[in-house]
């Protein structure tokens, strides 16, 4: 097991051994603890539903850094979508696009894609370097979710090889907006879901 502080280039070589051994990594981010891996590693992220339980009909959620990357794996159709996502990211708001043909059904449902571009500098760096990163809530599927740096290691010290931690972790979940269909609808509220009314009239 290695636990390491997110602080100079130590992420993205972390998240670089894990690649080489197909591992996923439980991280801190902008909202709670997550457990990902670059999109681009299949296996590491089909361990993810093993490891938490999870039911396969529930994709991950992935983390971008710019729309660049964005355009990789989800469909942008209309300029209210660009604006919204340009107003608002980076911020702790996942939207809901239509996903790019040829994305891993890992990721999608109904044709759709959930996207976030954290506002964490490090993690924004790492996934500059890595590329799109998977990110799902770091618990065992049914059970809640901690902010306690030390329960999450102790529930997975014997699941996971690799955990990254930095000073300043969140206590609550992303909003989520559905943006997928040229209007908005909050399907998960925070207090930093954003008000979209003036983009979508």
């Amino acid at each position: 097991m290695l636990i390491a502080k997110a602080e100079g280039n130590n992420a993205i070589e972390i998240f670089r051994r894990a690649l080489t051994k197909s591992e996923p990594v439980i991280f801190s981010t902008d909202t709670i603890y997550g457990i990902g891996a670059p999109v681009s590693d299949v296996k590491s992220n089909e361990k993810i539903f093993d490891i938490k339980g999870r039911d396969r009909t529930k994709p991950f959620p992935i983390l971008i850094s710019s729309l660049k990357q964005l355009s990789e794996i989800a469909i942008i159709e209309s300029e209210k979508q660009l604006k919204a996502l340009e107003e608002v990211w980076p911020a702790p708001v996942t939207f809901i696009l239509k996903a790019k043909k040829g994305l891993n059904p890992l990721f999608t449902i109904n044709g759709t894609v959930a996207v976030r571009m954290p506002d964490k500098k490090w993690l924004l760096n790492l996934i500059d370097t890595v590329g799109p990163v998977s990110a799902t809530s770091a618990n065992l599927s049914g059970e809640n979710y901690s902010n306690s740096e030390k329960a999450v290691i102790e529930t997975f010290k014997s699941k996971i090889i690799f955990f990254i931690f930095d000073n300043n972790q969140n206590v609550e979940s992303s909003s989520i907006i559905d943006i997928s269909q040229d209007t908005y609808k909050v399907t998960r509220a925070s207090h930093k879901t954003p008000d979209l009314t003036n983009i979508f009239v």
